[in-house]
């Protein structure tokens, strides 16, 4: 599993303006500075905690932060960065820190402590990785390479104490950047979905009832992907008597994963339950996420309609060797999606291959390919934003 630093460039966002952090500072908050090359105070701190999945020791642990001009840049749950902004700044802080998180990636506060640049990325606390730690300077063409500077740094110190972050920075040629946020607070309870591209994304033009005639039922489980102290779970029905497909990515309480999870999950965006089903919804590269309807013609592999899951309920419970889902759903229309599902589950618990689904962002789908099972293949989750910028 690797990470995600994406940034979703939509034209879409580009005159989105953000509301300033409201908390008052409390001393030592950043002071204006003009002792080195570059000084620059900065006023939000979002991020992502990784937990030691990426540490080479378990006593150590990575927070991912974007300090920023700008507010709420993550979405928690795909690891994309919402977007940029003209006249932007996106300073990005790979720390390494023997202090874990308490409330998981949900909520924390980044780790008081010295943090030395590190080139050699050694994961060791009290480093700050090179390979993902660089200063983005964003002016008015968010789509320009030209009008976008990425800063690299060689060396320096970044020290965080209550109320502040401060970084100075020393790039190849010698030159200082001093960064400073009083923002030290990160809060992930409603980051999920922030990537989503606005839009309708259904194709039916009708309700749903799957008979499940000739069912087959495939889950996927991933642990603690997300660090969020809950499972994800993805769990495939199949009718193939009639070509319909329900995709349903669960959280839910941490598990072995030899068993489904029992019980109702509401779809909700709501990660702070303790089990809930992810709405489905297309991101800025015309990907579909989390839980989706589709009904294929399994022969041809075309695609007839898709629809993303919106609301509703999905329950499971067992029955013998075999396990029953109901759910009652509605797609971004308002169309039903109701059904229930009753057989024997195939359990994996790693993934392969590629994503059930996917779709364009005019609303065409595209076809998936795949045989009998197709297992899902969970995104990167760390991509450098020079691959990103538009050339």
């Amino acid at each position: 599993m690797k990470k995600i630093f994406t940034l979703a460039l939509l034209a879409v966002f580009a005159l989105v303006s953000c509301t300033p952090n409201s908390k008052d500072p409390v001393a030592p908050y950043p002071e204006a500075c003009d002792k080195h090359d570059v000084d620059l105070i900065l006023s939000e701190t979002s991020g992502i905690y990784y937990g030691n999945q990426y540490c080479t020791s378990e006593d150590v642990y990575n927070y991912g932060l974007v300090i920023s001009n700008k507010a709420n840049v993550y979405d928690l749950v795909s690891g994309d960065i919402v977007a940029i902004w003209p006249n932007s700044q996106y300073f990005f802080l790979d720390l390494y820190s023997a202090t874990p998180s308490q409330n998981y990636s949900i909520s924390f506060k980044v780790p008081n402590g010295v943090y030395n640049f590190d080139l050699d990325n050694s994961t060791n606390a009290g480093t700050v990785g090179a390979e993902y730690s660089y200063l983005v300077l964003v002016g008015e063409n968010t789509e320009s390479e030209e009008d976008t500077e990425i800063v690299s740094f060689e060396s320096g110190v970044v020290t965080v104490s209550d109320n502040l972050i401060d970084a100075v920075l020393i790039t190849a040629d010698g030159k200082q950047y001093h960064i400073q946020c009083s923002d030290d607070d990160v809060d992930n309870t409603n980051a999920f979905g922030a990537a989503a591209l606005p839009g309708e994304y259904s194709t039916l033009t009708d309700n749903v009832s799957i008979p499940f005639a000739e069912p087959m039922v495939f889950a996927e489980h991933y642990g603690d992907y997300y660090v969020i102290g809950k499972d994800s779970w993805v769990l495939y029905l199949y009718d193939f008597a009639a070509g319909h497909t329900v995709m349903l990515e669960l959280l839910a309480p941490v598990s072995n994963g030899t068993e489904l999870p029992l019980g109702t999950f509401a779809v909700s965006n709501d990660i702070t339950k303790s089990q809930v089903a992810l709405p489905g919804y297309v991101d800025a590269y015309g990907e579909m996420y989390f839980s989706w309807y589709a009904l294929l013609n399994f022969e041809t592999e075309e695609t007839l309609a898709v629809a993303p899951v919106k609301t509703g309920t999905v329950t499971i419970s067992k029955e013998g060797e075999d396990y029953s889902v109901a759910f009652d759903l509605k797609d971004d229309l308002g169309n039903a999606i109701t059904g229930t599902c009753v057989a024997y589950v195939d359990i994996y618990s790693e993934a392969a291959g590629a994503s059930l689904l996917s779709a364009s962002v005019n609303n065409q789908p595209k076809a998936p390919k795949f045989a009998n099972h197709a297992k899902k293949q969970l995104a990167p989750r760390k991509v450098k934003i020079s691959s990103l910028i538009k050339k």
